[in-house]
């Protein structure tokens, strides 16, 4: 049977505490006789200040019972409005964390989750007139469960006692506090009349604990706030985005369409998960195909002839410290090229991850490689649920720049100390700054037969490492895309069979 405070229980408190309360008293009679009472208040103020100052150090050296801070990151798979809409939610928790009862409060926790929902959506659906609704509902319940399912976790591994105490041991022991606080106040106001120093010392003590208690109750309903807003708005990017699929998938496990086409392409066998698709891009003669060569170290494409058709060849690299990958070379454009060339590109833009653009570095004509570029960006800005492939462009020829006769690698591009590495490095920035990409982006290679190969596995290649997390981040959300739309036709197939059974 609980315990409950009942007015006769208090009763026998105040009988047995009413001795020693009058011991108290009489204490402090007869020190008020010896007129030694001022000194033995001295004494309990010094006592109590050092206890003050003991509790003080002993707190400042003992672990907090919140050790593990709530730290909920970004997503590296999400596209760049996810990213922007996970920043965003860092003014809404500023706003919300001192509100220490929104989660008793419905009406509360109801506007700050339409708040979060509405500041993502935004990013979005910024056209929409109602971006909030922009979901379908199945999707809306798997963000529920989710979301649940994560603050659970949360609660059960960071808040200590959480998983024994219920929701009715916080409203008893509210209700025991309130007649707690009844039957301490009457006792306060005896201990005043008879002993007004012990409850000075006592009222005191009970402001310092009580203020330690608020603290540590501000803390945890502000890392509560935090938590709830960062996991409900990291899903709702989920749930926007359309990355929250209804069936536990890895979207880079399962191949797609084209890359099992291309793998037929090239006669090569078929696998999962999905390769990095690499798209070799240039002008007509920029030295595609003798990069395709060189990265395979071996003839793969016929060099120096002219485009009859806009076919995109396959083929399929594997070198170590690569995932196997597929490289796509494209017919060229610029100058002659076949009618459907730029169909066909457009085509791969949305299919790949990487996107090699060779520029002959004696060639100062770059305006085609612009105009090809500038397609690109304006393609994935109007579709900003496809992430743009990583660009990086390859400066080839450097060997035909002035001086020509001097041949002589390796050549310090970033503090040049002759001619020709200052010529590169020229180079490099004009490419730069034409095709308005960063000039660690721009890698000068040299693919002369007469010479050996030159800063293809020294610069490319390691250029390509640093870049793959972006590169990885691209092919899931390509392949995310991909399951969806598969996904979408299976489900109105299914449900077009049931609807066919009803008749």
């Amino acid at each position: 049977m609980p315990f409950r405070l009942t007015g006769f229980s208090i009763f026998l408190l105040v009988l047995f505490l009413l001795p020693w309360l009058v011991l108290i008293g009489l204490g402090g009679y007869w020190l008020w006789l010896h007129d030694c009472l001022y000194q033995a208040i001295g004494l309990l103020t010094a006592n109590s200040l050092l206890g003050y100052a003991l509790l003080k150090w002993r707190q400042s050296r003992a672990k907090p019972l919140l050790t593990e801070p709530f730290s909920i990151p970004a997503d590296a798979n999400w596209p760049d409005q996810g990213r922007l809409a996970f920043d965003g939610l860092q003014p809404i928790i500023d706003a919300w964390q001192d509100e220490a009862d929104l989660f008793v409060s419905a009406d509360k926790l109801l506007r700050l989750s339409n708040q979060v929902l509405t500041t993502v959506a935004r990013q979005f659906h910024a056209e929409s007139k109602y971006p909030i609704l922009e979901f379908p509902l199945p999707y809306l319940l798997r963000l529920v469960v989710l979301v649940c399912e994560d603050l659970q976790r949360e609660v059960l591994d960071k808040i200590p006692g959480s998983h024994a105490v219920s929701i009715g041991d916080f409203y008893r022991a509210k209700d025991a506090l309130s007649t707690l606080k009844t039957g301490f106040s009457f006792l306060n106001v005896g201990g005043w009349l008879l002993n007004p120093a012990g409850a000075a010392l006592n009222k005191a003590r009970s402001v310092l604990l009580g203020r330690g208690f608020v603290k540590l109750g501000e803390e945890i309903s502000r890392r509560l706030v935090g938590v709830y807003v960062k996991k409900l708005g990291y899903y709702a990017i989920q749930l926007y985005s359309g990355q929250i699929t209804l069936e536990t998938i890895v979207p880079t496990e399962v191949l797609t369409g084209y890359s099992n086409a291309d793998f037929a392409a090239a006669q090569q066998p078929a696998d999962s998960p999905e390769p990095l698709r690499i798209l070799l891009l240039g002008q007509v003669s920029s030295g595609k195909s003798t990069l395709l060569n060189a990265l395979f170290g071996e003839i793969k494409a016929a060099e120096n002839w002219l485009p009859t058709t806009a076919n995109v060849t396959p083929y399929v690299l594997e070198r170590e410290g690569l995932q196997r990958a597929i490289i796509l070379d494209s017919a060229g454009y610029g100058g002659l090229r076949h009618a459907e060339a730029v169909t066909a590109l457009q085509r791969e833009w949305a299919q790949v991850d990487l996107i090699l653009l060779v520029c002959h570095a004696v060639q100062a004509a770059r305006q085609a490689d612009r105009q090809q570029l500038d397609a690109i960006r304006t393609y994935f800005r109007q579709n900003p649920q496809r992430a743009m492939p990583v660009v990086i462009a390859v400066a080839s020829h450097i060997d035909q720049l002035r001086p020509l006769r001097e041949w002589l690698p390796p050549y310090n591009i970033r503090q040049p100390d002759n001619a020709k590495a200052g010529n590169i490095r020229a180079v490099c920035r004009a490419i730069a700054a034409e095709l308005q990409l960063p000039l660690e982006c721009i890698v000068p290679v040299c693919m002369n037969p007469v010479y050996q190969y030159y800063n293809i596995d020294d610069g490319l290649l390691p250029l390509i490492y640093e870049q793959l997390d972006d590169i990885r981040r691209v092919r899931y959300l390509r392949c995310l895309g991909s399951q969806r739309s598969n996904r979408s036709w299976a489900q109105w197939r299914k449900q077009l069979a049931a609807l066919g059974k009803l008749f």
